[in-house]
Formats: C-alpha cells, sequence, structure tokens
C-alpha cells in the first residue's frame, strides 16, 4: 500500500476510534481542564524552577504540592473558622427561639414586626404584605434547602474532581509542553499561525483567572467592610469566605450575606439587615459584572461588554468552567479571523488591488507590457522588469 493510502486508512481508523475515546474521557474533562487552567498559569515559575533543579519530574512534583498545599490549607482554616462561628450564631438563634416558644413563633414574631414596621410607611393593608412576605420567605426557604442539598450532593463529585485535578496538573507540569509540541505539529497550519492562536489561548486564560482573583479579592474587600460596618463579628473572615465563594457562578458570595441577614433579621436587627443586604446586593453583587470584564478586557484587548456576554453565555452552557472558557472561545475566534485576513483575500482581489494601484500604460509604454494572465474578467498586467 503506499503512503498516501496508509495515511488514508490511519485517518480513517482514527476517525473511527475518536468517539470511543471521548466516551472514555468525558468523566475526566472537568479535572482535566481545571488542571490545564491551572498548569498555564503555573507554567512559568515551574519552568523556572525545572531549570534551577535541573530535574523537571521534582520541579512539577514540587509545583505541585506547594499548589494543592497552599490553597487547601487556606481554604481549609477560613471553612474551619467559618463553621465554628456559623454554629456559635446558630446556638446564639435557637436560644433565643427558645424563648419565644420555639422556631415557628419566632419567625411569625418576626414577620409581624415587618409587616407592622411596612404598614406604617406604605398606605398598603397588612395582610397583603403579610402575603407576599410569607411567599417570599417560602421561596427564599425551598431555595437555600436546594442548593444546600446540591452541594451536599455534589460533595463527593466535586473531592474527586479536585484529587484528578491535582493528578493531572503533575503530568500538565511535566509533559504538558512536549505534549503542546507534538499537537501543534499535527495542525495543518504554518508554525507562525499555531504559536499566534497558541499565544492568544495562554493570554486568555491568564487573564481570566486574573479576573477571578481580582474578582475574589474586591468581592471579599467589600463584604468585609459591610460586614464591619454593621458590627457582625469577624468580619475580615468571613470576607476571606466570601472571596472564597465569588468562584462559585450564579450563587456566588451570597452563600455568605443572605444567611447573614437572614440571621440579623431574627435577630431583630432590621435596619442592620436592610442595609447589609442593599450593600451587599447592590455594591458586592456588582463588582464581579463590573470589575471582570474590565481586568479581562484590558488585558486581552477585548471589549468588555462582549467579555462580559461571553462569560455569561460560557458559565450558562459550559457551567463554572464557562467563565473561562467562554472567553477563551471568543478570543480563539477572533484571533482565526485576524490569521484569515492575514492570510490575504482571493487572488481575484489582489489582482485588482494591484491594477487600481498601476498607472495608466502611456503609448510608449504600451508595447513594453504583456498580458501574464487572463483568469478572470479584466486582463492583469505587469510591466517588463517592474
Amino acid at each position: 500500500m503506499s503512503q498516501y493510502g496508509q495515511r488514508i486508512f490511519l485517518g480513517l481508523l482514527l476517525a473511527a476510534l475518536l468517539p470511543f475515546l471521548l466516551q472514555i474521557a468525558w468523566p475526566f474533562v472537568s479535572a482535566f481542564v481545571l488542571a490545564s487552567v491551572v498548569a498555564t498559569v503555573l507554567y512559568p515559575a515551574n519552568s523556572r524552577l525545572s531549570r534551577r533543579l535541573q530535574r523537571p519530574g521534582l520541579a512539577s512534583l514540587l509545583t505541585t504540592l506547594a499548589t494543592v498545599i497552599v490553597l487547601e490549607t487556606i481554604f481549609g482554616f477560613v471553612c474551619v473558622r467559618v463553621f465554628k462561628d456559623a454554629a456559635r450564631v446558630h446556638h446564639a438563634l435557637n436560644q433565643r427561639s427558645l424563648e419565644q416558644g420555639g422556631w415557628p413563633v419566632m419567625i411569625t414574631h418576626t414577620s409581624d414586626r415587618i409587616v407592622e414596621a411596612v404598614a406604617k410607611r406604605l398606605p398598603v393593608a397588612k395582610e397583603p404584605i403579610r402575603a407576599e412576605l410569607l411567599a417570599g420567605m417560602k421561596i427564599g426557604a425551598r431555595y437555600l434547602v436546594s442548593q444546600t442539598r446540591a452541594a451536599i450532593e455534589h460533595m463527593m463529585s466535586i473531592l474527586v474532581t479536585t484529587v484528578l485535578a491535582n493528578i493531572f496538573l503533575y503530568y500538565l507540569l511535566r509533559y504538558g509542553e512536549g505534549w503542546l509540541r507534538r499537537g501543534a505539529a499535527l495542525v495543518p497550519l504554518s508554525p507562525h499561525i499555531t504559536a499566534n492562536l497558541l499565544r492568544v489561548a495562554h493570554q486568555s486564560i491568564v487573564a481570566n483567572v486574573n479576573g477571578v482573583l481580582v474578582v475574589a479579592l474586591a468581592q471579599g474587600l467589600f463584604l468585609s467592610l459591610g460586614f464591619w460596618f454593621v458590627d457582625i463579628g469577624s468580619p475580615l473572615l468571613w470576607g476571606m469566605f466570601g472571596a472564597i465563594a465569588s468562584v462559585v457562578p450564579f450563587v456566588g458570595a451570597t452563600l455568605v450575606w443572605v444567611p447573614a441577614v437572614v440571621g440579623l433579621v431574627l435577630m431583630g436587627f432590621y435596619w442592620k439587615a436592610l442595609v447589609l443586604g442593599l450593600w451587599a446586593g447592590l455594591v458586592v453583587g456588582s463588582v464581579d459584572n463590573i470589575v471582570r470584564p474590565l481586568v479581562v478586557g484590558a488585558q486581552e484587548k477585548e471589549d468588555p461588554m462582549l467579555l462580559g456576554f461571553a462569560m455569561l453565555g460560557g458559565t450558562y452552557a459550559l457551567g463554572p468552567l464557562g467563565i473561562i472558557l467562554g472567553p477563551l472561545v471568543v478570543s480563539l475566534t477572533g484571533a482565526v479571523i485576524e490569521e484569515i485576513q492575514k492570510l490575504g483575500p482571493s487572488t481575484k482581489a489582489v489582482s485588482i488591488q494591484v491594477i487600481n494601484d498601476q498607472p495608466e500604460p502611456t503609448p510608449e509604454t504600451a508595447s513594453q507590457i504583456k498580458p501574464v494572465s487572463a483568469d478572470f474578467e479584466t486582463w492583469k498586467y505587469v510591466a517588463n522588469g517592474s
């Protein structure tokens, strides 16, 4: 069999194997994508450590261990402290409920006080206010219960994904550059175009990770300020927990400040609950929509509005990883279009442009000009020696 025939056969065989490979790899896609994002960010540090140690395997192992230890230590410390404070707050609320005759009685008294306060300031009857309040409380309670149940159900999946991501991270740091080089060699593009697309992908991933970190810091800071203003204990700790929770799409820092607002209402601090709710809902909640597109757009030199829609659409289509993959797809699409434009227009368009730029032939030079192509409707001419 000729070499051309062998290539065709191997290509058909690879096309037949790909669906089965995708089915096998699909359960590990989330962990692999997460590890790829982290490996892209850590690649410069791992490369410097590898050159210093002259042992790439050891450098990759140390980078992976350092990343796991730092992230899990911070996360574990914050979670332990938050759970302790949450248990203390729950104990205080439980004591207050016992003093009033139980949780149902306390909730009823609290709702009655809210209805009285609203009815005094608005020309609305108490019954409609009470009905709307009870309906809102039921919706909020169902939402919190469903989110808590979903978090508990996905806890094992999150743990398995984290462990797999740590394993993939080591192999990507150790062998990722070689894998990328071999994969790039299979792409039927010039090395310049392939390198440019890889550069765009790298910049997009790094910019989006930086955007996630900046948003987390900003939301944690503003949330700490809100907790400090309403005099809630350990505002910096709760702000750190809010920064960690801000990474979760759609929910984010609401996992922290919504229970705090509910607790303040049950404790009878209505003005504090109102201030914290307005601050968190208007300021903390807007940070993500304003800061992230600005940070990512400044680094990727893209329109912040376009990147904002890419983040929202990517999150809706792909889940949590869509925050990074959405802008990555948009940036790669723009890079592909740019490379297509760099390849130039068709021969016809180029020839017409050349003709438009050429001066009209004079009678003296007309005899020195000869036709070289008749592929299109108009003759194309090139002067001798030009």
